[in-house]
């Protein structure tokens, strides 16, 4: 027996070729890509979700202009159909968070991860 945590792209074909049996998401919500497969919440697990996210970034001493060209190209780009497209052909979902609602997101999953780390006893 093996237990895996990972993304979509890389457990579906697994899935999909009945060489893995998923259990369930760690996600807030179920997958488009596997609609019949419970989140851990569902399950009874409380407070469990762990996301696999990627952000853009820029250094502190960026002037505002370019983070605000950056800005509008990157929520572009994640709007683009071949960039939708080549994200669904690999069953990853996008969640798109511009850099306010990314700040919030970025603050509540550090205090989510602190706080795991500290209930296994790794952390003070």
């Amino acid at each position: 027996m093996c237990y895996l945590s990972g993304g979509p792209n890389v457990s579906i074909p697994h899935i999909k070729a009945g060489t893995l049996r998923v259990l369930a998401n760690w996600g807030d919500k179920r997958l488009a890509a596997l609609p019949d497969t419970p989140t851990m919440k569902e399950l009874g697990f409380k407070d469990v979700e762990f996301l696999i996210w990627s952000g853009f970034f820029a250094p502190v001493a960026t002037p505002p202009a370019a983070i605000k060209v950056l800005r509008e190209a990157t929520a572009k780009a994640v709007q683009a159909p071949e960039f939708t497209a080549a994200m669904e052909k690999m069953d990853t979902p996008v969640y798109y968070l511009d850099a306010p609602e990314f700040q919030k997101f970025w603050d509540a999953d550090a205090d989510r991860l602190v706080k795991a780390v500290r209930n296994i006893g790794k952390v003070q």
